[in-house]
């Protein structure tokens, strides 16, 4: 997962704003598959003849699936984001969140801007 387009860097704190924007995006689909499951079972239902409950179920199941992959996604990046917020603090001047984010795709680079010392986030 890239972090930031090529090329490009943000501060720390716009690009942890911009990660917590998109995990909660994820949280809100995950919330709309599940009311989309709730309402398919309360308007459709199982009860009805033919064909159509083999069908609901094909459909529960799919969004089902999107659902758990929404969520799934939504935990991974609060979770890194999070991770990424706790050691976001130089470890010499004390300085938090004062460093640009390039991109990074399994660690992010980090410099401070008030003292120059240098580390790395690495993920969980």
């Amino acid at each position: 997962m890239e972090t930031v387009p090529s090329n490009r860097k943000l501060a720390f704190p716009r690009w942890h704003e911009r990660q917590l924007f998109h995990s909660f995006a994820w949280f809100t689909t995950c919330l709309l598959g599940g009311i989309v499951i709730a309402t398919i079972l309360e308007f459709v239902g199982m009860d009805t003849p033919g064909i159509t409950p083999l069908l609901t179920l094909v459909v529960i199941y799919v969004v089902g699936l999107m659902t758990i992959a929404a969520w799934r996604r939504f935990w991974a990046m609060l979770s890194w984001t999070q991770h990424c917020a706790s050691r976001a603090a130089c470890a010499r001047c004390g300085a938090y969140g004062r460093f640009d984010v390039v991109s990074g795709v399994d660690a992010i680079p980090a410099e401070c801007r008030r003292c120059g010392h240098r580390w790395t986030i690495e993920p969980p």
